[in-house]
């Protein structure tokens, strides 16, 4: 689903049309981020609402324009998809240790509380699949920014002969509850994307991108 290394963007783009078709939203509507690991958000209203974009610089949106789609892209990093049913807000966003580490899923509920007022305890968050915490090895220089910035590390962190694995779902969900989110509104179905092969992977050696979407009621 991602045209970055693609050798035929028309290909991409039927297979993005398919599933706009399919989920029954406008394609030419939807908002994409043009990613950069980081925890910038941008949010849409229906005050002003505007048509389809790429949004640069951002790894997540928020919108509450009726029948909007927010897509972002994937290979190992986490989508995180929020919703405020009472208010017909949804965001997107896109988790990698960089953006874990940079308060992404903080930022994203700091977020719609001030542009839409959405309360963190109203929100329903889905966690999708991303590189889990049991084939996710990182260096102890990433660790150590971790421990520094959010402590807790038995949450989040394992080492395993002297290899350490970073459990970046965990961190997350420490993010969200602590922002106020319900733990049972946190909702993730536990798939790893180096595990199982339906996903690409850059750890897995599965080059390509997979997409996730949130719709606006």
């Amino acid at each position: 689903m991602g045209l970055t290394g693609s050798t035929d963007p028309d290909v991409v783009m039927q297979r993005r049309q398919q599933l706009a078709d399919q989920l029954g939203f406008d394609l030419t509507r939807s908002l994409m981020t043009v990613q950069e690991h980081a925890a910038n958000v941008v949010t849409f209203h229906r005050r002003q609402p505007e048509g389809g974009q790429c949004v640069f610089d951002t790894d997540a949106l928020a919108t509450d324009v009726p029948g909007q789609a927010i897509v972002t892209y994937h290979a190992d990093c986490f989508p995180l998809l929020f919703l405020d049913a009472a208010r017909g807000v949804v965001a997107g966003a896109h988790a990698g240790w960089r953006g874990s580490l940079a308060g992404v899923a903080i930022q994203t509920v700091q977020a719609l509380h001030l542009a839409y007022g959405s309360e963190p305890d109203e929100l329903d968050v889905l966690i999708g699949p991303g590189i889990c915490g049991r084939c996710y090895q990182v260096g102890h220089e990433v660790a150590d920014q971790f421990i520094a910035r959010y402590g807790r590390e038995a949450r989040y962190l394992h080492t395993e002969g002297g290899d350490v694995r970073l459990d970046i779902e965990g961190v997350l969900r420490l993010q969200l509850e602590d922002e106020g989110v319900a733990p049972d509104r946190i909702q993730s179905p536990g798939w790893c994307t180096r595990e199982d092969e339906r996903w690409f992977s850059h750890r897995g050696g599965r080059p390509g991108r997979f997409l996730s979407v949130v719709v606006a009621p």
